[in-house]
């Protein structure tokens, strides 16, 4: 039975496993600012999925009954439709419980103090997962996406992945700084399961080395043609995608962002992802300010420069946000 109400997938089906504790889901650049707490001060411990799906199964009755939680405010995944009515199953995973990294770019969250961030232990999720697929309460047809951190140099990594290729895990998608490379991700592409977003912010050197912090940017490019070549044979589907995050001042201008799109059709890839960063636009908000003239118009113009070079774009959620708001193209 198809019940309309305002609700959203994450909230319906959906868990984030955050660094220290677990979540609906992991946005939080909305006006309410997200947050929706499924377990607090959480370390790995086993689980208790009746009690997780209870909690999911009362945020839903409170959609259902037009209560919709205040965090959620301004997201632009609620949607007002018929949902599905069934017992509470998990169809959506975030894993993003860990903060080490191999680069150490200037506007993430742990830029504060990195060497502490990168010292913080981090639990294991692989007996959680084996017990949810065990129990059957993961869909085959669910989607899994993995940030945190740089999720190739997590110990679990490879043999996470390669259990959920085997279990019927079909939409894996690995957000990764693209500095290791990957065995575990060239299979998944191959096999047509995973997508890689790989995390470049600049089109050279110079300001890749600005952004990551890293002197990597050969290698960055080596690894991303060795995934582009891993999909040659999927009938022009795309499963490798490169990122731009843009940081106003720093790495928006169109010279930089042209080399990039350049570098990434030059690599055989045929998608790219672009965001904006988020501290900056939280800031925007908390003072009330409109975005600046000249972003808005850059926006635009990645926007024609990508159908200009046959690019699939995906919009990320500050980004998306101001298409939105300023009805860009």
């Amino acid at each position: 039975m198809m019940q309309e109400y305002t609700s959203c997938h994450w909230l319906q089906h959906g868990l984030s496993f955050e660094n220290d504790h677990i979540e609906m889901c992991c946005l939080c650049c909305h006006k309410g600012g997200g947050r929706l707490y499924i377990k607090e001060n959480y370390n790995g411990k086993d689980v208790n999925w009746d009690e997780i799906l209870n909690l999911k199964e009362k945020f839903i009755n409170d959609n259902k009954n037009g209560i919709i939680d205040p965090r959620c405010e301004g997201c632009f995944n609620l949607v007002n439709r018929g949902w599905e009515d069934t017992k509470p199953y998990i169809n959506y995973i975030h894993f993003n419980h860990w903060t080490h990294c191999n680069s150490d770019c200037i506007y993430c969250y742990t830029k504060w103090d990195k060497k502490a961030f990168n010292s913080r232990p981090h639990y294991k999720v692989m007996p959680m997962i084996k017990d949810l697929f065990k129990r059957k309460l993961f869909r085959p047809d669910g989607e899994i996406t993995f940030a945190g951190g740089e999720p190739t140099i997590l110990n679990e990594f490879e043999e996470l992945v390669t259990f959920l290729l085997k279990n019927g895990a079909e939409r894996i998608t690995v957000h990764s700084s693209g500095i290791k490379y990957s065995k575990a991700i060239e299979k998944g592409i191959k096999e047509g399961k995973l997508s890689v977003c790989l995390s470049a912010d600049s089109g050279t050197k110079e300001m890749y080395k600005t952004v990551k912090r890293v002197d990597k940017f050969d290698k960055f490019w080596q690894n991303a043609k060795k995934y582009a070549k891993a999909q040659e044979k999927l009938e022009n589907k795309i499963y490798v995608e490169t990122k731009y995050i843009l940081i106003p001042e720093i790495n928006t201008n169109k010279e930089e962002i042209d080399k990039w799109m350049e570098l990434t059709v030059k690599s055989g890839i045929k998608s790219i992802v672009i965001d904006i960063e988020n501290d900056y636009c939280k800031e925007l908000r908390a003072k009330d300010e409109e975005k600046p003239q000249y972003l808005i118009e850059l926006c635009n113009y990645i926007i024609q420069r990508a159908k200009e070079l046959n690019l699939n774009l995906v919009e990320y959620n500050n980004f998306r946000y101001l298409v939105t708001e300023y009805k860009l193209i």
